[in-house]
């Protein structure tokens, strides 16, 4: 669900401490377990996708160094709604320590939309696929959800979170 204030929604904090961010060991670690596909918004999905590619290439991945990624992407890629996002974002003030809860935030709502996702599909093939496929079907997406659950709980393991509580170390 999408907070209509910037400072309740995770994903926007999220990528303000993921900006400033120094943490090397962290950054890398959400870096290749949080996707680009776990954002609900398209322009948080862009920024976040440019962040990733200058933080694996140890590259400044700050707001201004994003900007100019965005820009040098053109508008096509990077439209103006990217950069006002980008814009708001920055002056969040998000604590960079506060990544790795924000990491896991951020993954978590997206595993759980991924279930509502699968709910209607289910429901779709219940009505309209051939009874032999249904099974299959159901086989198909609790593969992919148990691969969802696998990253999560391998990005809270690494981020020291305590699956039993929910807390992460800073």
């Amino acid at each position: 669900m999408i907070a209509d204030a910037p400072e309740l929604d995770a994903e926007a904090m999220f990528l303000c401490a993921a900006m400033w961010a120094r943490d090397v060991e962290r950054i890398a670690t959400v870096a290749e377990l949080v996707l680009p596909d776990d954002f609900e918004r398209p322009s948080h999905a862009i920024i976040y996708a440019t962040w990733c590619e200058q933080a694996r290439a140890g590259r400044p991945h700050d707001a201004a160094s994003i900007a100019a990624r965005l820009a040098d992407a053109g508008e096509e890629r990077a439209p103006r709604t990217v950069h006002s996002a980008l814009r708001g974002i920055t002056t969040l003030g998000a604590e960079p320590v506060a990544l790795g809860w924000y990491a896991i935030d951020v993954a978590t709502a997206a595993y759980r939309r991924s279930f509502l996702a699968v709910a209607e599909a289910v429901a779709h093939a219940a009505a309209a696929a051939p009874t032999g496929e249904l099974f299959p079907i159901l086989v198909q997406y609790g593969t992919r959800q148990r691969k969802e659950s696998r990253r999560l709980a391998e990005l809270r393991r690494r981020l020291g979170a305590d699956p039993e509580d929910g807390s992460a170390e800073s």
